[in-house]
């Protein structure tokens, strides 16, 4: 981060006052972008609305309680170097510390709890796997690797993992952690897994999950509501139950002259000048979730009419292929969903003690546990307590899922997407080594359980183009938010990918003299590269001259070129010229001073 450019406040966009800013969507990347339009852009928060259909805000990034229970549908992976998110958190002042922020409550709060896992991999019904901590691959499957970051993204078009790989390398320890984390699997773009082994490679103990980041409560209470609640104070407006379904165009298809939607399931249209401004959000990864419990199913909704913010991309798409080709993700359902599990257990700590003493880790610190043998590919943690604000002292709340809900389950014999919340609980109790307390349990345990059709679907094969950019070309008001955008060098499924298309679009839409924060660089940092090589090569400590690879001349040319290629695709580093024509740097003269050159 370069703080000389990223803490600087920008003048004033001339006209700003007398514009107006529709924003489609209140999660993280419609919260977003109202806060960077106040605080960055010095927009009048009066002149900022945001629709969202559901009633409550925050989007994928929820937090509840229901009568029985707790329900949270997905667990957020936050690492330190999601530079856009702790920017936006850093502007937001804590609810519960005075003069501190959300970022302040965050780092105070990982200090005290950091996660550190020595129980990653369950195998055998309730044994840490003792290998997982061997990452060595085989030679093909480093040479892959190599091909795939050398390729470029045209290059890569419409590849999935399984071009590349066989069916082995799916069960390396490597591929065991990273997957589970992710949710990635064999079928998935092969573009998108690269730019996460370039953005994050840094994370240098990986299976013990060091370096990732919790909140003290669930993300809504701990991210989500307080930004809001700034947004409330200063005084931007909220419309819920407001659902936009397409945009009116002009003939170009380059300015918002219109917002179509349904307010209380009647229609209704909201015109926009041409100088007010609409941000977009195009699609969500919880969109059209369906939920069950202890006796029921939660079934897959499978509606291709309402579709939420996805319709809205959908419909822009007809109009111009600028916007992008939302078919290549929402298409197969079977591929994009899967179902998560968070269970409430009160009255009965027996259970979360068994699991900590399993784990050796105190509840929150732990992070996921991966039962490898599972024919679910289930995970699932146990959170520290409270997790909620208003959780009561007797009850323990966790969150789990399976990524391969269409196989037979090990115990319930039964496909994952069939089962009840009181069915797949006793699955993982089975994968636990903990049937003998299943009736304690179920009896203490309310399950809530979301199915997601499309929670994967941003990583599905795709090409450069399939996604819109955050400013489609020629638009002069529109500007497009979250995970079904394309961002240069960064990846999706991340809240920081959301926050980046909130800044990006207030940036470039208002044409701010402030540069947006440049996505990590670590895949440039020979520290970090130089770790990955050893850790994939088995080689601890300093490389030998044993570990070098024996060269055959007749590659040297092929070798040459590669490391030429590599060496070229580095980016230039920052210009350091500080004025506002940043063409300076690109000429060696300018000035034509009157002086002689000396001979």
């Amino acid at each position: 981060m370069n703080i000389y450019k990223t803490m600087y406040r920008p003048l004033k966009p001339a006209g700003i006052d007398d514009r107006r800013a529709n924003i489609v969507g209140g999660g993280i990347a419609g919260l977003a972008t109202a806060v960077f339009l106040i605080d960055d852009a010095q927009m009048p928060a009066r002149n900022v609305t945001i629709y969202e259909k559901k009633p409550v805000m925050g989007g994928s990034m929820d937090g509840t309680k229901r009568a029985a229970g707790y329900l949270c549908r997905a667990e957020r992976e936050l690492e330190p170097y999601m530079e856009c998110l702790w920017y936006l958190c850093s502007k937001i002042p804590s609810l519960e510390n005075p003069g501190r922020s959300v970022l302040d409550d965050v780092v105070d709060f990982n200090r005290d709890e950091p996660i550190h896992s020595e129980a990653r991999v369950i195998i055998n019904q309730g044994e840490i796997d003792s290998h997982y901590h061997d990452y060595k691959l085989a030679p093909q499957y480093a040479e892959a690797m190599r091909q795939i970051i050398a390729s470029s993204e045209e290059e890569l078009a419409d590849k999935s993992l399984d071009d590349f790989f066989d069916a082995d390398f799916f069960r390396t320890n490597f591929w065991t952690c990273f997957h589970s984390q992710l949710a990635f699997k064999d079928y998935h773009s092969v573009i998108e897994c690269r730019r996460y082994w370039q953005r994050f490679t840094f994370i240098t103990r990986h299976e013990y999950l060091e370096g990732f980041i919790h909140t003290k409560y669930n993300e809504y209470d701990a991210i989500i509501l307080p930004i809001e609640r700034w947004l409330i104070d200063q005084g931007v407006s909220f419309v819920n139950d407001f659902a936009v379904t397409d945009l009116q165009l002009d003939d170009a298809n380059d300015t918002v002259t219109g917002i179509i939607a349904k307010q209380h399931g009647e229609p209704t249209t909201v015109g926009v000048n041409s100088q007010d401004l609409v941000f977009v959000t195009t699609g969500s990864i919880s969109e059209n979730s369906t939920f069950g419990d202890n006796h029921t199913v939660a079934e897959t909704n499978r509606d291709t009419k309402d579709m939420g913010t996805f319709t809205i991309w959908q419909n822009l798409a007809k109009k111009d292929g600028k916007f992008g080709h939302p078919e290549k993700f929402l298409g197969q359902i079977d591929k994009t969903k899967w179902i998560s599990f968070f269970p409430t257990v009160k009255g009965y700590p027996e259970f979360f003690k068994r699991i900590e003493r399993l784990s050796g880790s105190p509840a929150g610190t732990g992070g996921l546990m991966t039962f490898k043998d599972s024919s679910w590919d289930m995970s699932f943690e146990i959170h520290h307590k409270p997790f909620f604000p208003y959780q009561a002292d007797d009850e323990e709340v966790g969150w789990g899922y399976g990524l391969y809900g269409e196989n037979i389950g090990n115990y319930i014999k039964k496909r994952m997407w069939g089962c009840t919340g009181d069915e797949i609980m006793t699955e993982l109790l089975y994968h636990l080594g903990m049937l003998d307390i299943k009736d304690e349990v179920l009896a203490h345990t309310y399950m809530s359980t979301a199915m997601m059709p499309y929670c994967t679907a941003q990583f599905m094969p795709r090409k450069l183009g399939d996604r819109p950019k955050v400013i489609p070309a020629g638009c002069t008001n529109l500007a497009l938010l979250g995970q079904f955008v394309e961002i240069d060098d960064d990846v999706v499924f991340t809240v920081e990918t959301s926050v980046r298309t909130g800044m990006e679009a207030v940036y470039g839409l208002l044409h701010l003299e402030k540069d947006v924060i440049e996505v990590n660089t670590s895949r440039y940092d020979i520290r970090y590269l130089l770790e990955r090589v050893k850790r994939f090569a088995g080689i601890h400590g300093d490389i030998q001259a044993s570990d070098l690879p024996a060269l055959d001349p007749a590659k040297l040319p092929e070798l040459e070129a590669g490391l030429l290629k590599l060496i070229n695709d580095v980016p230039p580093f920052y210009q350091m010229y500080l004025g506002r024509d940043q063409t300076i740097p690109t000429k060696a003269a300018v000035l034509h001073p009157a002086a002689p050159r000396s001979k």
